[in-house]
């Protein structure tokens, strides 16, 4: 399975509703929707039944303003024996000058719920032609073993970002 196959993209609109004190998106609120949206792509990816383990890592690269839109890309990453790293990129639409930035990256395992025993492995998942997916995909050890911080990883992330977008 490629992990393209794992994706979903879901668009959010900021309203004044969803403001904190300094009249930016609240980060509650992306958390509830990343969460979301990370649930729809274990879903999308098996029928076992599977739990947010963790959430690895955040990062808060932007703001996002009244009347933007949130988007949330979500695939799975990587697999392991019993849990799945999700890896999510977050980006704010513009609707004035039609621009998109990106906002936020995330990494997050779920994994089996304990009560569920496998019979066969789980389906691995092979990164295509994305760039960007290759760079998560391939990062995953450096992450994993602390040879490679999320601070690091993201500025290495937005460089691949801007040259896509």
């Amino acid at each position: 399975m490629l992990c393209s196959d794992t994706l979903i993209e879901n668009y959010y609109t900021v309203y004044k509703k969803h403001l904190n004190r300094h009249d930016t998106l609240f980060g509650g609120q992306i958390l509830f929707w990343l969460d979301e949206v990370m649930g729809m792509t274990i879903r999308k990816y098996s029928v076992i039944p599977f739990v947010t383990a963790t959430i690895d890592n955040y990062q808060f690269l932007d703001a996002v303003n009244l009347n933007e839109l949130l988007i949330i890309k979500s695939y799975v990453s990587r697999v392991g024996n019993k849990s799945v790293e999700i890896f999510s990129e977050l980006s704010a639409f513009n609707i004035q000058d039609k621009s998109t930035r990106l906002v936020g990256l995330c990494t997050s395992t779920f994994s089996v719920r304990r009560d569920i025993s496998l019979e066969q492995p789980l389906e691995k998942v092979v990164v295509g032609d994305n760039l960007l997916e290759k760079f998560v995909v391939e990062t995953y050890n450096s992450r994993k073993n602390g040879e490679l911080s999320m601070r690091e990883f993201s500025r290495q992330y937005l460089e691949y970002y801007n040259k896509e977008n």
